[in-house]
């Protein structure tokens, strides 16, 4: 069921409640009673309801009908975007989803969950529920309040979509708080809304705890190069080869386009060593080293401290099968390494073991 919206001023949707559809709401209801008294299987497997007013007594009846058994619920995708649930109606949306056991999918966008009890009774419903995976809250007004956008984080989705719901440095702060207890959510979108440089600081550092995040979608906010390359530095922090191994590598992608597709310019300088802005974000701990260990300057300073005893180690360490590089990268790092670093110092040493084990060698 879906009709043409009209928008305000800011561009938002605008619905209302079309009574000529009551009585395609009866015969809905109808039919459904008809055929369970007639023994017949009703499937519902999508639910779509868009661009019109979902009352609250309509939703609370086609919620009854499925969870008194009327019809066999095997729905798997529910979609009210703009359809102006809100309080009683989210709290009837809620018992829909606690009988709807495969629901996978919801779609909520264009609704307004500005309401403590009924944002708990989502979250709660959400939270036990096995099957549910994604969820879309776009134009929710969500960064109004803060309390309640904890409340619907904390609901234990694997996809949580938060595009363009005005989420300011209050919102960062919750969300901040929100990841850092390493919850199971593995995509966040936090695209179009007021996050700055700072909020990205935040968000980094509770980032470098976090084992689940594998995605997370900034696009069109208000961080510039510096709040990019903190971001990113969480993810392939090159300061020092300890650094750059316990960086976060469950993360994979960070994204910052903006609306036309287009990465943020003046990224920084070791991100331009990997010459692919997309590429270094698909790496594990192994090829992130390895891509370190690549570059001349990097290399000096990684290896001005490394003891002579562990340069055999470093020097076979391209060479390892679970780095798997392709050869012309072993021969660049080996080259790279033998030429740049002290290898004199190594001839040395490894002339001394030689001879020191020569001597053991006679003595037996």
């Amino acid at each position: 069921m879906e009709h043409d919206s009209y928008r305000d001023r800011d561009g938002e949707p605008i619905v209302w409640h079309e009574s000529v559809l009551d009585r395609s709401w009866d015969q809905l209801e109808n039919e459904i009673d008809r055929k369970s008294q007639l023994d017949l299987v009703v499937d519902i497997h999508h639910i779509k309801i868009t661009n019109v007013e979902m009352r609250k007594e309509r939703l609370a009846a086609l919620a009854a009908k499925i969870c008194n058994g009327s019809a066999t619920n095997s729905c798997t995708f529910v979609d009210f975007d703009n359809a102006n649930l809100c309080e009683e109606g989210i709290v009837y949306l809620s018992k829909l989803i606690d009988f709807s056991s495969q629901l996978w999918t919801l779609y909520l966008l264009h609704n307004r969950i500005d309401n403590m009890d009924s944002a708990h009774c989502l979250s709660r419903s959400l939270k036990l529920h096995t099957c549910i995976y994604r969820i879309w809250l776009n134009h929710c007004d969500l960064g109004s309040t803060p309390e309640i956008l904890l409340i619907i984080l904390k609901s234990n989705v694997s996809i949580i979509n938060l595009d363009n719901n005005s989420i300011d440095s209050l919102g960062a702060v919750t969300i901040a708080e929100y990841l850092e207890g390493d919850p199971p959510i593995e995509h966040l979108s936090l695209g179009h809304n007021q996050l700055n440089d700072d909020d990205a600081i935040l968000i980094s550092h509770t980032l470098k705890r976090n084992t689940n995040l594998r995605r997370i979608y900034l696009h069109s906010n208000k961080i510039t190069s510096i709040g990019v390359k903190v971001l990113l530095t969480c993810v392939f922090d090159s300061s020092s080869l300890n650094a750059l191994s316990e960086s976060n590598h469950t993360l994979e992608r960070i994204d910052f386009f903006d609306d036309d597709n287009r990465p943020i310019k003046k990224l920084p300088n070791y991100i331009n060593k990997v010459n692919d802005f997309e590429r270094f974000q698909w790496l594990g701990r192994t090829r992130k080293i390895l891509l370190a260990l690549q570059d001349k300057d990097s290399l000096l300073q990684y290896l001005a401290n490394v003891p002579v005893k562990l340069m055999p180690e470093v020097l076979a360490f391209p060479l390892r099968r679970d780095a798997n590089p392709c050869q012309h990268e072993h021969l660049n790092i080996l080259y790279s390494t033998m030429r740049w670093w002290n290898m004199p110092m190594l001839y040395s040493y490894h002339c001394c073991f030689v001879k020191s084990d020569t001597k053991r060698k006679r003595n037996n």
